[in-house]
């Protein structure tokens, strides 16, 4: 294991600094799943602890509700749940919501239909009520004086969009 690392390095880190580089090359909320992946198709089930610190270490800088929302997705390979079960992270002494949101993450792998955000988290309770509406009423909500505002608090991005209008989304009713 101590091979890997200092493979992966170039030979020049040692000891605490495995941890360190990890957590510096993580710089998206996807990444740390990516890693992750990459790590366990090259070597093996077994990851070294220095890697494991590491991507802990980035979660707790990377993970929020707006980054749950984009990047915990059934199509990737590891979710938040899985990620967090493996490296063991714990919450951020400076983000006091992030216990709640790991939680979450949690309950969202291993148990979806009975997942609820926190309510303390206004992203992810707006964003479970925009889920919530019919399909029917969703354009609605798109074009109303509003609906930018509201979309953007329940951190629905534009790629998102279509698949939750479930449908195009420059159509307007009885237009062609």
């Amino acid at each position: 294991m101590a091979w890997r690392a200092r493979h992966l390095t170039g030979g020049w880190a040692t000891g605490g600094q495995y941890r360190q580089v990890v957590d510096s090359v993580l710089r998206r909320p996807d990444e740390p799943g990516e890693l992750l992946a990459y790590w366990t198709a090259r070597y093996g089930r077994a990851i070294p602890k220095p890697v494991k610190r590491g991507v802990a270490d980035a979660v707790r800088r990377l993970y929020g509700g707006r980054a749950l929302l984009k990047y915990d997705t059934a199509s990737k390979g590891y979710r938040f749940g899985d990620i967090l079960n493996l490296v063991h992270a714990a919450p951020d002494p400076d983000k006091p919501w992030q216990g709640e949101l790991f939680r979450y993450a949690l309950d969202r792998r291993h148990n979806p239909d009975t997942a609820v955000p926190p309510a303390s988290n206004h992203v992810l309770t707006a964003h479970r009520e925009l889920m919530a509406l019919p399909v029917g009423e969703r354009r609605a909500v798109v074009t109303a004086p509003d609906g930018a505002e509201r979309l953007a608090a329940a951190g629905l991005t534009w790629e998102a969009l279509a698949g939750w209008l479930q449908g195009r989304w420059t159509r307007r009713p009885g237009r062609r």
